[in-house]
């Protein structure tokens, strides 16, 4: 996979590194793989070298389309002219983003906080309040919070820092130790939101909904289980509904 000369010290233990067309893999080559996919790497011997050099250009066609997507998320939130945004790019939770929004979900607006003994960001869009922690022993934490089922917000204010609370059916969740301005400004304007009819929101959550299931179509077709005829049908039913 490298140009690394196979040596005692650089060629993984108990026969490891081998793979189905006699080839071995360097140390080096193989904790790459085993970063990429861990089942891969821990069945080498039924893949070949162009299996493993497929998983790696998969693997960097995949960072380029997370890293430009992570671009356009930062462009977004810079438009927002939210006091102090530089601060929000310093976040982990922040490089996190693109695996959690769906395709064609936009952000509206941002706040930093702790919820659940956990600090991190709540983030609006059009379609949901999502807060994400990305804690150094607990990993990645996300829960959001869909703007059908929230019935209301409120906040409160002290001396230095605010609290933002979201109430959904049956459940108060409590964002605290936000800065003072920007728990007012956020729960104002998620409150705008909700106030708006009804049918604007659902025509602004409906559009991602019907891609998915769209590309979801799509699947389906490619692995034989729809025919062209039934894909052609689904497809015009779902696009009837945009």
């Amino acid at each position: 996979m490298c140009s690394t000369e196979l040596k005692f010290m650089n060629t993984p233990t108990f026969g490891a590194g081998k793979l189905s067309d006699g080839g071995i893999v360097c140390t080096a080559c193989h904790k790459k793989i085993n970063k990429a996919n861990p089942s891969i790497a821990f069945k080498l011997k039924k893949h070949s070298v162009a299996d493993i050099q497929a998983l790696f250009q998969e693997k960097a066609e995949s960072e380029s389309t997370k890293n430009a997507k992570l671009e356009e998320i930062k462009t977004e939130i810079k438009k927002l002219n939210l006091n102090n945004v530089s601060t929000f790019f310093g976040r982990k939770e922040i490089n996190e983003l693109p695996q959690i929004l769906a395709q064609n979900e936009k952000i509206d607006h941002i706040i930093q906080g702790t919820y659940n003994n956990g600090v991190g960001i709540l983030v609006s869009t059009n379609r949901r309040l999502v807060f994400i922690d990305k804690g150094l022993l607990y990993g990645l934490k996300v829960e959001d919070f869909p703007l059908d089922k929230i019935s209301s917000i409120q906040y409160e204010t002290g001396l230095l820092l605010g609290k933002v609370k979201i109430h959904t059916s049956g459940n108060i969740a409590d964002i605290e130790n936000v800065e003072k301005a920007s728990a007012r400004t956020f729960a104002e304007f998620v409150r705008n939101k909700l106030s708006q009819p009804k049918e604007v929101v659902n025509q602004t959550n409906s559009e991602p909904n019907v891609l998915e299931q769209l590309e979801k179509l799509g699947k389906l077709k490619e692995s034989g289980i729809l025919s062209e005829e039934e894909f052609f049908e689904h497809k015009k039913k779902l696009l009837a509904k945009m």
